[in-house]
């Protein structure tokens, strides 16, 4: 009795299931919200919509069918590879194998490729074969999968595999800086993985269920997600293997996805789901061109991956991103331009770390870095706005002066952070972005985005002048300030106490250069701490303006001639200084 319910369910199913595909409708959903296995004929139904060949023609009807490439032995031979991986009887192998070969050859001549024996495309053939499909709906299956899910590129040293080790370093740095040290690149294992979406060496019917997954979800950027849950698992074996060779390594990596049944495949997605919903849009967006048809050439200035040092982030996603529910992706934005850039003008949700102190005074950098930490994890309990669990690092937006940001990234990186981004363009593309927007007048909830250390809006205003800022904005950036001001006004205290002990003490010497976070001469006073981000009125204004000082009382404070009788000072040399407007004045 109870097979009897259990078989009239499953043919109420099918039936149901039937009738959704036979409708035609492009509306995926349906298909993806399916639990059980198909049959093949509904199979071949829901993959045909997927890939969007359903009642295409016969492609091959042009070709004369002729077989006569230079590589045709090596072709041949391929295919019947192919085809001795399937459990299939004497009969259906010819056909299958003529088949296999008519849709490779026709491939590579209207594609002008030249078959190799190291391509792994051919195995796409594979989970379609099992499908036994008509050689035209084969051809046209196989093709949508080459041109939507194949990427642009996918070869040793190609773009696709550099994008990959960014997102593994983004969610995994230790494994990513682990796989560096011995030298593995993503290309070396995973190249089959991608150019063939698995099929290379999981089962057919693993690939199968995998693709019953796959092909709906209608998005060639999931394989990446894919690609990392399979190091993400096999994390653990991966790390003890320090003593292993190279060459081992890789064999071992790239046979992980054998290790999948059919039962893996909701976890596998589930995983890869999580982290995607972790993953800055910017990877796909800017990306674009990696999927397609082959006619849209990839960009000059996007092919370089290689050099990038960590997942760029667009500018507008950084502003975006934050103005959203707690869900999602959110940046801590970090400002690592010079304290008198920063001064001038930054977004007012981000934290100032001066990458200059990295060099020039260590201990000075350790405590900053210690702050930042600090002020991120108070931003994600109080909910601000500017809170972020993803650290995204903006600089200038220009070479030369961001090679200090560059070491403060590289810091970062080397203690194994994750969620590690930085802005695209720096702060110039900020700039740029607000005035391609016409934030001026266009919408007021962006007009809070740039200020300076005074709490103006940077030329952020009407026409009539008026701030376009309304009261309750910035309310959680306040919240966060005021946390950051009080810590970090106190440790401003304790530094100059002991840089007056310092100067006191003049019979100790110091074997030291002067730095510039040293509080010596004009330059540095009447500047305010550059880790504000805006509530400058808690700072006490009578400890930071020297505006009513005079010269004399600013010596009798620090006298250069005090530095100069120091038993330890060898030599002195008289100096201009360089003002902004490029002119020099004695000192």
């Amino acid at each position: 009795m109870a097979d009897v319910v259990e078989e009239a369910l499953q043919g109420s199913w099918n039936q149901d299931l039937a009738e959704a595909l036979d409708s035609g409708s492009s509306d995926m959903e349906m298909e993806k919200g399916i639990i059980q296995e198909p049959s093949a004929q509904h199979k071949v139904k829901m993959w045909k919509i997927a890939l969007n060949v359903s009642g295409k023609g016969d492609s091959l009807s042009p070709w004369d069918g002729v077989l006569d490439l230079p590589e045709q032995t090596l072709i041949h031979n391929r295919s019947r590879q192919l085809i001795d991986q399937l459990e299939v009887s004497e009969e259906e192998r010819s056909d299958m194998v003529s088949d296999v070969e008519s849709v490779i050859t026709f491939y590579c001549k209207s594609r002008n490729i030249t078959f190799t024996p190291e391509l792994s495309w051919p195995h796409l053939l594979k989970p379609l074969l099992g499908l036994q499909l008509p050689r035209s709906d084969l051809y046209n299956c196989f093709y949508a999968i080459m041109n939507k899910y194949i990427p642009r590129d996918c070869v040793p040293n190609g773009r696709p595999f550099h994008l990959y080790r960014l997102l593994l370093q983004y969610h995994e740095p230790e494994l990513c800086s682990f796989l560096d040290t011995k030298k593995i690149t993503p290309d070396s294992y995973a190249i089959s993985w991608m150019g063939s979406l698995f099929s290379s060496h999981c089962l057919p019917d693993v690939t199968q269920v995998l693709w019953d997954s796959y092909l709906p979800q209608s998005d060639p950027f999931f394989i990446f997600f894919l690609m990392l849950i399979i190091l993400v698992n096999a994390k653990e074996s991966i790390l003890t293997q320090e003593g292993d060779s190279k060459e081992d390594i890789i064999k071992m990596l790239e046979a992980s996805p054998s290790l999948l049944e059919s039962e893996d495949i909701e976890d596998l997605f589930s995983l890869a789901q999580y982290y995607q919903s972790k993953t800055p849009l910017s990877l796909r967006k800017m990306n674009q061109n990696l999927f397609g048809s082959s006619l849209v050439a990839l960009k000059e200035e996007d092919t370089d991956l290689s050099q990038a040092l960590c997942l760029p982030v667009s500018v507008p996603e950084i502003l975006q991103a934050n103005q959203q529910q707690q869900d999602g992706v959110r940046f801590f934005v970090v400002d690592c331009r010079p304290a008198e850039q920063y001064n001038a003008g930054h977004l007012s949700t981000a934290f100032h770390l001066d990458s200059d102190l990295m060099l020039q005074n260590p201990s000075e950098f350790a405590l900053s870095v210690k702050s930042l930490l600090e002020a991120q994890k108070q931003s994600l309990e109080s909910g601000s706005i500017a809170s972020g669990e993803h650290l995204c690092f903006m600089g200038s937006g220009r070479e030369e002066e961001d090679m200090y940001m560059n070491m403060v990234l590289a810091h970062f990186l080397q203690k194994n952070k994750e969620y590690v981004s930085i802005a695209k363009g720096g702060f110039m593309a900020l700039q740029q972005h607000l005035v391609d927007m016409n934030v001026e007048g266009l919408d007021s909830s962006y007009v809070h985005w740039i200020v300076s250390t005074s709490g103006s809006h940077s030329s952020l205003s009407s026409a009539d002048g008026d701030s376009l800022s309304s009261p309750g904005d910035g309310k959680g950036v306040k919240s966060l300030v005021n946390k950051m001001t009080f810590a970090l006004k106190s440790k401003s205290v304790n530094v100059k106490e002991k840089m007056i002990s310092f100067i006191e003490n003049t019979s100790t010497p110091v074997d030291r250069h002067v730095s510039s976070s040293d509080r010596v001469g004009k330059p540095y006073r009447g500047v305010k701490p550059v880790f504000s981000i805006g509530d400058e009125e808690e700072y006490d204004t009578d400890e930071i303006d020297s505006s009513s000082m005079s010269d004399d009382d600013r010596k009798e404070i620090v006298n250069i001639q005090t530095w100069m009788n120091k038993p330890d000072v060898k030599h002195h040399i008289l100096c201009n200084e360089v003002k902004e407007t490029g002119h020099m004045f004695p000192r």
